[in-house]
Parts: structure tokens; sequence; C-alpha cells
């Protein structure tokens, strides 16, 4: 395992909530860019997550690729301009936080839906798409592009190769089901050696359940690539499997128990990364970064 493990930052769309920002369709987090009260909001919610430990931002570009940004209204001329003002707002947010060497990672959503694989389109689109955002992400200041949250194997490979193909260092992480599946059924580990081969030098999972963590984690191993993980905190209980909330959701677990739980799998997977996605505030962050800090000096 690395000695200090690097810390992702937490749920962008939590930290929007918090800051009063709902988060509703369509624009969902990208509401945040549409003017400057909403892109400072979004400046400190990058900002907090550094300084309570984080060592990777991930720039609110999820929702900005040209087919979701084309169903917002937003003229095919002005598109790129969102995708830059999300990595902005990511990279003067490390400045303000005092944080030069922390990384800013582009996130590359799927183009459609996260969690429905029957809306992918077809290969053609997809990487029309994909080398789109790539194009865009390769003119910015982002240090990496996060392929994250994708569904299905053949979306995520080519997603991959297309910031591969500008350069582009690509980490890719997958929806994991409880049954530690890609939610079309697809095997986890062969999805992310496909990725690999495509050029991915790191693979993880993320948006799944705590208790899915270890055997996504085990399927993940040894495959010649970084390895991290980043799960939902989400009390989800009262939800359907993957429903969207418009509204904030209480944490599953505490800053303790989530520090607790993600160094272990740190220590015992030889994890490069860890973090939270959605649910995971800054003192889930704080927690963690106070823990891998005792680890280091242990």
């Amino acid at each position: 395992m690395s000695p200090r493990p690097r810390i992702l930052d937490g749920g962008t769309a939590t930290g929007l909530q918090a800051a009063g920002i709902p988060i509703v369709e369509p624009w969902l987090t990208s509401a945040a860019l549409r003017d400057a009260a909403g892109r400072d909001a979004l400046e400190g919610v990058h900002a907090e997550f550094l300084r309570t430990g984080s060592d990777i931002l991930t720039a609110n570009t999820f929702r900005t690729n040209t087919r979701a940004l084309s169903r917002m209204g937003v003229a095919e001329r002005e598109q790129a301009d969102y995708v830059h003002r999300a990595v902005a707002c990511a990279v003067r947010a490390r400045r303000a936080a005092g944080a030069p060497h922390a990384l800013v990672a582009a996130s590359v959503a799927p183009v459609e839906d996260c969690y429905t694989p029957a809306l992918t389109p077809d290969q053609d689109s997809l990487r029309r798409e994909h080398r789109w955002m790539a194009a865009v992400l390769a003119d910015s200041e982002a240090d990496l592009v996060l392929v994250e949250t994708q569904c299905t194997r053949r979306e995520a490979v080519i997603a991959v190769e297309a910031a591969v193909e500008r350069g582009l260092t690509a980490w890719v992480s997958f929806v994991v089901t409880e049954d530690a599946t890609l939610p079309d059924g697809d095997a986890l580990r062969d999805a992310a050696r496909a990725c690999v081969e495509a050029g991915a030098s790191a693979v993880s999972a993320n948006c799944l359940p705590h208790a899915a963590v270890p055997r996504a984690l085990e399927l993940l191993s040894g495959l010649g690539a970084s390895v991290g993980v980043y799960p939902n905190l989400e009390d989800r209980a009262a939800l359907d499997e993957w429903e969207h909330s418009a509204h904030s959701l209480p944490p599953a677990l505490s800053p303790a128990a989530f520090a607790d739980l993600t160094y272990g799998w740190a220590t015992e997977f030889g994890l490069s990364f860890v973090g939270g996605c959605c649910g995971t505030a800054p003192e889930h962050i704080s927690a963690l970064a106070a823990k891998r800090l005792a680890g280091a000096a242990s």
C-alpha cells in the first residue's frame, strides 16, 4: 500500500445542496455553473474539501457533456464554456486553499444515465461525444480525466480511449451493485480489464453501498493498474435503488466509522486513492485525513 493513499473529495452535489443550490432536473449539479454566485459556491465547496484533507478535487464536469447541455438548451457554441468554467472553479479553489499539489480530476460521466444501461447510445454516438469532451478537456487545466460512475463496459472503454487519444491521463470508475457487478450484469473485473487495456492507469468503484466495497476491490485488484474506491454514504433506505433525491440525505456512516472502514480498505487492498461520493461531507474527509496521518505515524 502507498504509505499515504491520496484522498479524493466528497460529494459535490452534497456540498452544493448544503450551500443552498437545489440539485434538480435537468441541470442537476451543472446549475452551479450558470452564474457567478453559483460558481462562487462551487469554488467554496471545493476549497472546503481541500482544507479538510482532500488531495484530489473532482471538477464539476459531471453533467457538461454535449448531450446533457443540449438538453438543457445550451447553444452548441457555448457548451465548451461550461466545461472550462467547471475546471476553472476547481483550479481557483486549489489556489484559494493553498493546496498547489492537489490534483484536479475532470469528471466524465455517461452521456445519458449512470444507472440505466439500456439508455446507453450506439457506438458511433459515444465515440463522437466522448471525443468532443476529451478535446475540450485537453484544452483545460485538468490534471487527469476521471471516467466515473460508468454503468457499461462499452461506454467506459470508449471514454478512456478518447481521453488517451488526446494524451490525457485516464482513470476509470464503475457503478457497482450489491452483487459486485455492473448494473447491466457485466462482470466488473472484465470491464475494468478492458479499460486498462484501453489505457486507463487506475480502476475504481464508486456510488456503491459500503457493504459491497470489499468484493468490488477483490475484483479490481491485480490488473496492473492503481486501485481506488469512493462509496455512496447516503442513507437510502427510504428510496428505490438508484432513485434520485433532489434533497440531501443523511449519511449512513458517521465520519469516524467512514474513516475506519475506508482506511481499513486502503490497508487491506493497497489502495492508491480513497474517498466518498454522494453523502460524503467535509467532516468525513477530515476524519479520513486524520486516520491516514495517524496510520503514517504508527
